[in-house]
């Protein structure tokens, strides 16, 4: 993926804008992918060392730079490197460098031919792949074994795309609006947020949605882990409906604060079956073992509660004997501020009964949902055990029986 140094863009007062190829560039532009996509092929079979040196010679003027480089990005990250060599090369360094110091320890001529021919020979193999094989595991030396199809026009199109997620990674807080979408793709943006581990909250807005992502940059740590997801959540943003996304970026070497807007009309292909969080599959296939009375699902409800937010669950149980419906969310890897405002919103009185399952390690205690109905707050420590999660479960259902709400879903 492009990093933000490679995007050509350009600064006007306190905003950033992505400059576009013009009409003029254009035509530059494809000579030089078509360069660099040559350079990328004839290079299958020779090593990545032997690749940049194709990709060097081949000529781009100075107003070009970015875009060679983003272009050779890309390219390296279609292309397909491996470790030829069958020898184990530290091992075949060891062993020759073994060779040689005690050579030298008894005073006997050194010479490195000699090594190379030995070893060879007791492998069995010419003296060539001796010296192919002595430094084969060094990233300069694996060799090109394939390149993804690729045309000069989907080189430009995935540099053009992927210049607003280079921008992105360098985010300290993201507002984006995405209005009319369905539930369904909806739902879908939610679970890709959560799985990808991003901070987010929710409000309702006319038709659609606004989320306020914390940035890479709003951390103290992992910021190109968590950059590298907030980019590859924008594909899921846009296929969600009508997007309008603002962020504040962190820019340039003096690290100025800046204003970056992005818009995406029309929405991207129909979304796909909304991914579910490792923790949460792990529960749904711990209850399935225990045999008990709960059975868990993938929720697909997303919760409103006027005024305060919205509340996407990422478990539905339902009580078998009973029938009653349990949902379940899991805030292991969110703030404390988020935590709080979830209990604000459990306080204010839920149309649903709701468990929240929360890491011990975000210091929030228990007793702080004792008093509200239906609503129960479980602290873990390294996992969530499915035994103590079944009797919050338990116990929740016993006050959604005793006083039973009207359920408002969307």
């Amino acid at each position: 993926m492009l990093t933000a140094e490679l995007v050509r863009a350009r600064r006007r007062g306190k905003t950033l804008e992505l400059l576009p190829l013009g009409a003029k560039e254009h035509a530059g532009a494809v000579e030089l992918a078509e360069s660099l996509l040559c350079a990328a092929r004839g290079a299958v079979g020779r090593t990545r060392a032997e690749l940049f040196e194709a990709f060097a010679a081949t000529s781009a003027s100075a107003a070009q730079r970015k875009l060679k480089d983003g272009l050779v990005k890309l390219l390296e990250d279609v292309l397909e490197f491996e470790q030829v060599s069958a020898i184990e090369p530290a091992e075949l360094r060891q062993e020759l460098f073994s060779a040689a110091a005690a050579a030298r320890r008894a005073e006997s001529a050194f010479e490195r031919a000699a090594l190379i021919r030995s070893a060879a020979s007791r492998r069995e193999v010419d003296d060539a792949e001796i010296e192919r094989a002595l430094y084969s595991d060094l990233k300069s030396e694996h060799r090109v074994v394939g390149l993804a199809p690729l045309t000069v026009d989907e080189l430009l199109e995935r540099y053009q795309r992927q210049g607003p997620q280079a921008v992105l990674m360098r985010a300290v807080r993201v507002v984006a609006e995405v209005t009319g979408g369905s539930a369904l793709s909806y739902r879908t943006l939610f679970a890709k947020l959560k799985f990808r581990r991003l901070l987010f909250r929710v409000e309702p807005v006319a038709d659609g949605y606004r989320l306020t992502i914390d940035g890479p940059f709003s951390l103290f740590e992992a910021v190109t882990k968590y950059g590298l997801a907030l980019a590859l959540t924008l594909p899921a943003l846009e296929s969600a409906g009508a997007l309008r996304l603002v962020a504040e970026v962190v820019w340039g070497p003096r690290r100025e604060r800046l204003t970056f807007e992005y818009r995406h009309a029309a929405p991207g292909a129909a979304p796909t079956p909304p991914p579910i969080l490792d923790e949460a599959q792990r529960l749904i296939d711990a209850f399935e073992r225990l045999g008990g009375p709960w059975r868990a699902e993938s929720s697909s409800l997303i919760l409103q509660q006027p005024g305060v937010g919205v509340l996407v669950p990422d478990l539905r149980f339902v009580h078998g004997p009973s029938g009653t419906e349990v949902y379940v969310e899991l805030v292991g890897f969110w703030s404390r501020e988020a935590v709080f405002k979830r209990l604000d919103m459990a306080a204010s009185g839920l149309s649903v009964p709701i468990v929240f399952a929360v890491s011990e390690r975000l210091r929030v205690s228990e007793e702080l949902l004792e008093d509200v109905p239906a609503a129960s707050l479980y602290t873990y420590k390294a996992s969530v055990s499915p035994r103590g999660l079944e009797r919050r479960l338990d116990a929740v259902r016993r006050d959604a029986v005793k006083a039973p709400r009207p359920r408002r879903r969307r």
